[in-house]
């Protein structure tokens, strides 16, 4: 066999042959190749490219992320491995439960497609995700790897079809095609011979039942069909775990499927995959022994992960960084985690003051023995922990009817000891009537417009409050009883969600910013009577609550 010597190529040439293609021989299917040295090397790097996902990766890296060294780990071979299963037709059903930001996306989505093509240019993907942005994203990194002139040197025969080239879909001159959307879009029509779906679901989003159920109906009923081939179609599922019944945990429990399953946890817990039985390579099982050991210091290193801890709370921080979406105990904003303010400490003076209230006056709502309630808070600037927390500092709830709602919250406008800066109020059939009427009284009012249910706006602030940004008076009965009252939803018995939406509104307006900024119908709305409504309020001196 004739060896070859990078030491004797020019720099330019050494640089193209890079790490594996040289090792010391050409490989077997070009000895004696005649071609010129320049185009030989290009063609032994082509080969190498083939044969491995890996190889590939690290040589088109540079392309869609130039000027940004590429960081490896152990857990790339076993995703680059595992997925060449899928492509030998070893695997045709994968689940992969990774942490976020550790490639998973960038080698299923991006690199893989690409690499298909280069071995069978004529492999169909269908692509998706909870947001066809992201799906259009992946998909126009895949393509500017196939434009680019170092795979065109490489693969000159394969081109892109001129009238089939957009973000969304764009085919080649072997009958290849990828197809990008998101999965609640229309499928009608559009298919693949792999379906790759990469975060089906939004993270913010899975605890809604609706939400998730959703994505689960449109699995079952429209993309399992979407396979070319029912017996050789693969389907590769990429996702952190959100939730016991996400997609991966749907597709777990089905009966009669068989799903070979990878999950890697940010943190070393036991053993979750058996690399030598899913693809007869045991040398990439995970080669952590710890409990605790990290999955890829260099690029998570331990003070990071536990600000993620504290980020993401501890269910959040159990499902997307450890894969292991356990049930929750308790409810969802636990007790124990509202830190009380003590008695003999003087409360800290305020930059903001606002009320929150959930309303309930329609006919139906009294039927029901719904509640309207108001939570009051303060919003302070914490030292210790460098950031700003709420304060509880009143509360109110009741059965009433609208006019007795109005009287008491102009009363509450109106009172001078309550001097608050808004009043937040979610915009659903019974808070539009207040939100007009206090405006026509010269109150300042923020609209609420919630994105989401009940269920899922808790979960969005769990880590808040997890986190202790929120505090109440140590020593007030009426704020042990909104404290208890919270704790359990969702199944607690009345005016448990009333307060817990108080609450969970209050949390998102601190986390969001709204209040430092106007609303945006402050600005829009030109009935509105009131002519100092279109700029926010100055804030006022600070005030100390006692």
């Amino acid at each position: 066999m004739t060896g070859l010597n990078p030491a004797s190529l020019p720099p330019s040439l050494r640089k193209a042959i890079d790490e594996a293609v040289v090792t010391g021989d050409i490989p077997e299917p070009f000895v004696g190749d005649p071609r010129p040295l320049e185009e030989l090397i290009r063609r032994i790097d082509a080969f190498n490219c083939e044969h491995s996902l890996a190889y590939f990766i690290r040589r088109a890296w540079p392309i869609i992320e130039p000027g940004r060294p590429l960081q490896w780990n152990w857990h790339i071979d076993t995703l680059c491995a595992y997925i060449e299963a899928v492509e030998s037709g070893q695997i045709t059903r994968l689940l992969l439960n990774i942490p976020p930001r550790s490639m998973k996306s960038s080698i299923t989505s991006v690199f893989y497609p690409v690499w298909a093509w280069t071995r069978n240019p004529a492999k169909q993907f269908l692509t998706l995700s909870h947001e066809q942005g992201l799906a259009l994203r992946d998909s126009l990194k895949s393509r500017n790897i196939i434009e680019s002139p170092w795979f065109r040197e490489r693969w000159p025969d394969l081109r892109l079809s001129g009238d089939q080239n957009e973000k969304a879909y764009y085919s080649n001159n072997a009958n290849g095609h990828r197809n990008a959307r998101g999965i609640l879009s229309g499928m009608t029509g559009r298919g693949g011979d792999v379906l790759i779906l990469d975060d089906p679901q939004d993270a913010e989003k899975a605890q809604s039942d609706v939400e998730r159920q959703n994505v689960l109906d449109a699995f079952d009923n429209k993309l399992t069909s979407r396979l070319n081939d029912q017996s050789t179609g693969a389907i590769i599922i990429v996702q952190q775990r959100l939730h016991q019944l996400d997609l991966t945990g749907h597709c777990l429990a089905k009966e009669g499927q068989s799903w070979t399953h990878l999950a890697i946890p940010m943190e070393y817990d036991a053993p979750r995959f058996d690399a030598a039985r899913d693809i007869g390579r045991p040398e990439l099982n995970d080669p952590r022994r710890q409990v605790g050991e990290l999955l890829w210091p260099e690029r998570f290193p331990r003070k990071a992960v536990e600000s993620l801890r504290i980020d993401l709370g501890s269910y959040g921080f159990a499902g997307q960084m450890q894969q292991d979406p356990s049930p929750r105990g308790g409810g969802i904003l636990r007790k124990k985690w509202w830190r009380p303010w003590p008695q003999s400490k003087p409360l800290p003076p305020c930059e903001h003051l606002f009320s929150s209230w959930d309303t309930a006056f329609s006919t139906k709502d009294l039927q029901s023995v719904a509640y309207s309630a108001r939570t009051d808070w303060g919003v302070f600037y914490d030292e210790q922990t460098d950031r700003y927390d709420l304060l509880l500092i009143d509360a109110w709830w009741g059965r009433v009817d609208y006019p007795e709602l109005r009287r008491l919250a102009l009363e509450l406008a109106r009172d001078p000891a309550k001097d608050y800066d808004r009043q937040l109020i979610e915009r659903k059939a019974s808070g539009q009537s207040l939100i007009q009427d206090l405006r026509r009284a010269q109150v300042r009012v923020y609209p609420y417009n919630p994105d989401r249910d009940k269920v899922s706006r808790a979960y969005a602030v769990q880590a808040m409050l997890e986190a202790g940004q929120v505090w109440y008076p140590e020593g007030r009965r009426w704020a042990t009883q909104v404290i208890e009252s919270v704790a359990t939803f969702p199944n607690g018995a009345p005016p448990s969600a009333d307060l817990t939406d108080t609450v969970t509104q209050a949390l998102l307006y601190l986390r969001n910013n709204w209040w430092i900024s106007a609303h945006p119908d402050d600005i829009d709305e030109e009935e509105d009577a009131l002519a100092d409504v279109a700029s926010p309020a100055p804030l006022p001196p600070a005030i100390v609550r006692r």
